[in-house]
């Protein structure tokens, strides 16, 4: 297994904005859109995987349809690519929206049963270079 290599505290993108919220384990990001103070939803990346796993990737209810959930895949995406290869993610069995959003984020899903019975991606964030290892 590779070294981890840590994540910025702060991730800016076009629309929105992740800052790590401390604590050991997985890497936790509120997102807020740029120049704004609410927190608008979360992501947790596992760094302690041969390739990173993007855990969770949660925008609120009422923040939703406007391109924040894109917005902080893009950034988070653009940041483990100067770090990392290749980074997993998982979409629930009964959410065939998180399917789509994956696939939409150029994931590929992967053969075997993902957490909780559901679905594995991938996504190649540079040619040449295969899990953890950069």
């Amino acid at each position: 297994m590779s070294a981890r290599r840590p994540l910025p505290q702060r991730i800016a993108g076009e629309r929105v904005t992740l800052r790590q919220t401390g604590g050991d384990g997985p890497v936790r990001y509120d997102v807020r859109r740029r120049g704004k103070r609410e927190v608008i939803g979360e992501v947790v990346v596992d760094l302690s995987r041969e390739a990173p796993f993007i855990s969770r990737l949660c925008i609120d209810e009422t923040a939703r349809g406007y391109g924040a959930g894109s917005g902080a895949a893009t950034a988070l995406l653009r940041s483990l690519g100067r770090r990392y290869g290749v980074v997993r993610t998982w979409a629930p069995p009964d959410r065939g929206l998180a399917v789509y959003f994956w696939v939409r984020m150029g994931f590929r899903p992967l053969a075997g049963e993902g957490p909780k019975g559901g679905l594995w991606f991938e996504q190649v964030l540079r040619k040449g270079r295969r899990g953890g290892r950069g």
